[in-house]
């Protein structure tokens, strides 16, 4: 088996981190557990939907009047759920790393599943990306306390690389809108 890298140094930015509170489990030695919320959360001002709102309505239009209602019901649709989601406030969950894999709330994600991880920086709060293997699959994304970002990285890195990666552009798009 080839030799995994594991990031050497690992600086933590800001003091902005989801809230997060660490107690090891007492079956496995090696494990790390904490609580933190399951994304960044915006907030977000009447004036974010009422954008929302007239790009809706304009898009809407515009798919009537070149395609049909069908099309502008679609996009009136999609916009509605964006608002939706958007509203919606982070959970707190319980995450696990171990020598199986990582545990979020109630569901086991085994090393096997993700091909690397990486560390992202957004908006001060770094957080852990874990790369899926499955090239449809979505990534998955956890917060941890900056306190604890070595213990957890180090033994990410026994059992996956590490992987140098940005934001892509959906991810930086999301961010200018404050999704």
């Amino acid at each position: 088996m080839a030799e995994q890298q594991t990031p050497t140094v690992f600086q933590v930015a800001g003091n902005t981190a989801p809230s997060t509170s660490l107690a090891p489990k007492s079956d496995d030695p090696n494990a790390i557990t904490w609580t933190a919320s399951e994304f960044i959360a915006h907030s977000k001002t009447a004036g974010w939907y009422v954008i929302l709102g007239i790009i809706t309505i304009l898009l809407g239009g515009i798919g009537f009047y070149f395609a049909d209602i069908v099309t502008a019901v679609v996009i009136v649709a999609v916009a509605v759920l964006f608002g939706y989601m958007a509203s919606r406030k982070p959970r707190e969950l319980p995450y696990r790393v171990d020598d199986q894999g990582v545990l979020v709330d109630k569901k086991m994600y085994p090393y096997e599943s993700f091909k690397s991880f990486s560390i992202i920086q957004e908006e001060g709060i770094e957080s852990i990306w874990l790369m899926p293997l499955q090239r449809f699959s979505p990534g998955l994304s956890i917060y941890f306390s900056p306190q604890e970002g070595q213990k957890i990285v180090n033994l990410l890195g026994s059992f996956l690389p590490f992987e140098e990666r940005k934001l892509d552009a959906i991810d930086r798009l999301m961010h200018r809108i404050r999704f």
